[in-house]
């Protein structure tokens, strides 16, 4: 269509902004089923070469949802079937006054795209048919003599679709459009200023409007605490915008994640947890979180963050103070002046402490900080301001400190590792977190609702555990708690080939602590493969070659799952089981 052709550069400004609005992908293709223009990422994962019967299916039937792609009937006779890169993609016919111009495909090529949009589709769904309605009347405007601006109400519109703070701006940085989550956050430097370099940091804007491509790059400026991420839209080889999201929850989690519903369980110890994420959430005051490895402190670490009112708008900085070199651990924590020390950054550099201005501070085994540091860390308990390294000026702090360990920081006390002024502010309010091995009835309900959010990421066909498994699940003294829970049901998840996981399915470290030995291994499982089915498989393989396809016809020459046959290619290559 020659008319769309022509319009081909404003609505790869518009899909940019779309594609940086909702963290996917983006592609438009004409009536005829032509790739019209497409995201940078959309084309290198898929070339410009299209499958048309996909899209001439949705012009057909208006929209299309490929949730389990390379399997559905509108694959067949793609290139990609066997080995699509695309995790999930929602398609919509554009049409405007009953005329048809083409398709708009969202499309995501990871795990956790395919996650967020597959726990919201229907808001996804209604979100394409918006935007395919917008590019419809865009299109139909611009095929008609009128409608000066037109491209930009459009621009507008897609970026209120976001759910994050979006703004444009020129190749100079002038802030030429934002959209109303941008005004309400931004709303003192949008009327004080209307350049990118009052509101980022100076480098950030300099690497955007060089035209480079950023990704949730946290920072801090004037108090203002978000992730950048920009993408930048040519005409033709001049840059002629950026396209800006700002994400005030910079570490990017899914909020839900953390609400007091996803600490499952409803045991007495776990009711009472509960009521007190509940009844601490909106106090400062510091709080230690105590108990054994793998019981989810970091989780309720940041729950009593989700629900702690207006500080679950600001971040959530978590620091392992085990994973710091001692070296380090200052200039990391408190951050550094200009000059402090040779090599440090121009500007200086704000520490995990200042980031968390206004939100929480998470330090996450406590136990291993430095005792020379310790002094400092009391100080800011103490009067709420910090230095940082090379700076004697003071910057004020507004945050709430959480802690914890799964040391015995009083045993620490008395053998001189702990200063015990520092473990009297920090454990204010102490939560202790019970065992999993004492709190049984939760272990079930847990391990379902893991293998509930895994069958999002992994194709497994898992759906329930054996009376067995659920038997063993129940007397297992889980030594690493939770955590250890998690790893044996994704273990399950990833090797079991049946709806049902049975014991032979578990990790074999477990059964055996447990005095299990398993039923007998499955016709294809024997721990270990005799000499003459190795050199059998070698033959198959010298035969049809180690392309997947090849494997797939090893695997149905053998009669056996391409799975299994990977699980024997493993076995042979090591000798073990």
């Amino acid at each position: 269509m020659e008319t769309l052709q022509q319009l081909a550069q404003p609505i790869e400004r518009i899909i940019n902004s779309v594609a940086v609005s909702l963290r996917l992908e983006v592609a438009v293709f004409d009536n005829e089923a032509q790739l019209l223009c497409c995201t940078p990422t959309y084309q290198k994962k898929k070339g410009r070469i299209v499958h048309a019967p996909s899209i001439q299916e949705v012009l057909h039937y208006g929209s299309s949802v490929v949730n389990r792609p390379g399997e559905m009937a509108a694959c067949i006779g793609c290139r990609f079937r066997d080995n699509c890169p695309a995790t999930i993609e929602i398609l919509a016919c554009i049409k405007s006054g009953g005329t048809v111009y083409g398709v708009v495909a969202i499309t995501s090529f990871t795990r956790e795209g395919y996650a967020r949009i597959n726990a919201n589709l229907e808001s996804y769904l209604d979100t394409v048919s918006e935007i395919s309605l917008m590019l419809g009347g865009f299109i139909a405007g611009r095929t008609l003599p009128a409608a000066p601006g037109r491209m930009d109400d459009t621009l507008h519109a897609i970026m209120e679709t976001a759910t994050h703070p979006m703004l444009l701006a020129d190749a100079n940085g002038v802030i030429t459009q934002y959209n109303s989550l941008a005004k309400a956050s931004l709303k003192f430097c949008l009327l004080s200023a209307s350049s990118l370099w009052h509101i980022v940091p100076e480098e950030l804007a300099k690497q955007a409007l060089q035209g480079k491509t950023i990704r949730e790059k946290g920072f801090v400026k004037d108090g203002y605490h978000a992730s950048f991420s920009s993408t930048p839209i040519y005409d033709g080889e001049e840059l002629t915008d950026v396209v800006i999201r700002l994400t005030q929850d910079y570490y990017g989690e899914d909020r839900r994640v953390f609400s007091l519903e996803h600490i499952i369980g409803a045991t007495p110890q776990t009711r009472e947890l509960h009521r007190m994420i509940a009844k601490v959430a909106d106090s400062p005051s510091p709080v230690l979180l105590t108990g054994e490895t793998g019981t989810g402190k970091e989780l309720v670490a940041r729950a009593i963050h989700e629900q702690g009112g207006y500080r679950r708008c600001y971040p959530f900085v978590a620091v392992n103070c085990s994973g710091i070199p001692e070296s380090l651990f200052e200039s990391e924590l408190f951050g550094y002046a200009e000059g402090a020390f040779t090599g440090a950054k121009k500007g200086g550099k704000p520490g995990k402490i200042e980031m968390a201005q206004g939100g929480t501070l998470f330090l996450d085994e406590l136990g291993e900080m430095p005792l020379s540091l310790q002094p400092k860390l009391l100080r800011v308990l103490q009067e709420y301001e910090l230095e940082r390294v090379g700076s004697s000026e003071k910057i004020p702090l507004n945050i709430r400190i959480i802690a914890a360990t799964n040391c015995d920081l009083e045993e620490m006390i008395r053998q001189g590792k702990f200063r015990q002024d520092l473990f009297y502010r920090i454990s204010v309010v102490n939560i202790e977190l019970p065992p999993l091995r004492e709190r049984r009835e939760d272990i079930l309900p847990i391990a379902m609702n893991y293998l509930q959010k895994l069958k999002l990421t992994l194709r497994t066909p898992v759906e329930r555990f054996s009376p067995e498994v659920e038997r063993l699940f129940l007397a297992y003294p889980w030594p690493g708690n939770v955590r250890e829970l998690q790893n044996a049901v994704e273990y399950a998840a990833n090797l079991c080939e049946n709806a049902t996981v049975e014991l032979r399915d578990l990790p074999k470290k477990m059964l055996a602590r447990n005095g299990e030995t398993g039923p007998a291994p499955r016709r294809g499982g024997r721990r270990a493969m005799p000499a003459d089915d190795q050199k059998a498989l070698r033959q198959l393989l010298e035969r049809y070659g180690q392309t997947l396809e090849g494997k797939k016809r090893i695997a149905e020459e053998l009669g056996i799952s391409l799975r299994t046959l990977y699980r024997r290619l493993g076995r042979m290559e090591t000798g073990k089981d």
